[in-house]
C-alpha cells in the first residue's frame, strides 16, 4: 500500500517533481510510524530519536517538493481529513482499527493521482486506476482479519466478501467503459475467491493461517493488481 501506488505512479508518469513527492511520501510515512509508536508510548524521550530523523527528512524533501510545483498543496485539503483521522486513532491507541486502516489506505492510494498531476493532467482513466488500487487495498482491511484478528467471525466473513463481490462489480464497469485492463476482472474475481476461500479453509480444517504465509499471499496479489494497472495507460 505504501510502495505501489507511487511506483504505478511513476511509471505511468514519470517525472522528477513525481518523484521527489514520492521520496516525501515514503519518508513522510516513516515519520508517522515512527511517530505513532511514540504517541503510543505516551511521548518517551527514548523513541524520540528516530521521529526527529524522519521528520527533518520530510520536511527538506517536502520543500523541495513545494519548491518545484507549489501548485500540489491544492492536495492538502483530501489528505487532511484522513491524516486527522488516523493520527487520532493512534492517539487513542487504536492504530489497527478499521477507520484507522481505512483512512491510511486512502490516503496511501491518493498519493497516485498526486503523483501523476506533477507532471500531466489527471484523465478519467488515471482517476479508475486509482480507484481499482484502492478497491484492492481496502479490501485487504476485512479480508486478513477474518484470518487473523476476527478468525471464525461469520459476520467479518460476510462483510468482507460482500466487499470483494462489490469491487468486481466495480473492476468490470470500469472494464467495460475503457478504464481498466481486462486482466483487473480474472484478478478481482480471484481476489473474491480467496476472501471467501481461505477463512473457509481454515475453517474446515481447525487451523490458524499464519501472519507471514497470509503476507506472502498478499505480495503474489498486490504485484498482479500492480500490473493489471500498469497495463492501462493514462491516456
Amino acid at each position: 500500500m505504501v510502495i505501489v501506488p507511487p511506483i504505478v505512479a511513476l511509471t505511468l508518469a514519470p517525472s522528477w517533481t513525481g518523484a521527489l513527492l514520492a521520496l516525501t511520501w515514503w519518508f513522510g510515512y516513516f515519520f508517522f510510524f515512527a511517530a505513532s509508536v511514540w504517541m503510543r508510548a505516551r511521548f518517551r524521550r527514548k523513541h524520540l530519536p528516530p521521529v526527529a530523523t524522519y521528520g527533518a527528512i520530510t520536511a527538506v524533501l517536502g520543500i523541495g517538493t513545494l519548491f518545484a510545483d507549489w501548485t500540489l498543496l491544492r492536495w492538502l485539503p483530501l489528505y487532511a481529513p484522513l491524516i486527522a483521522i488516523a493520527v487520532y486513532e493512534t492517539w487513542r491507541r487504536r492504530p489497527r482499527s478499521l477507520l484507522s486502516g481505512l483512512s491510511t489506505v486512502l490516503a496511501a492510494n491518493l498519493i497516485l493521482p498526486t503523483i501523476v498531476s506533477a507532471s500531466e493532467p489527471l484523465t478519467s482513466t488515471g482517476w479508475a486506476t486509482t480507484a481499482v488500487l484502492a478497491a484492492f487495498f481496502v479490501g485487504t482491511l476485512p479480508y486478513v482479519k477474518t484470518l487473523i484478528r476476527e478468525r471464525g467471525s461469520k459476520a467479518w466473513v460476510t462483510g468482507s466478501v460482500a466487499f470483494h463481490a462489490a469491487a468486481l462489480v466495480l473492476v468490470c464497469l470500469l472494464t467495460f467503459w475503457g478504464l481498466a485492463h481486462w486482466l483487473t476482472i480474472p484478478t478481482f474475481a480471484v481476489l473474491l475467491v480467496r476472501a471467501w476461500g481461505m477463512p473457509w479453509y481454515a475453517a474446515r480444517n481447525n487451523m490458524r493461517w499464519s501472519p507471514q504465509t497470509v503476507g506472502m499471499f498478499e505480495g503474489v496479489f498486490t504485484a498482479l493488481v500492480a500490473v493489471t494497472a500498469l497495463l492501462t495507460p493514462l491516456g
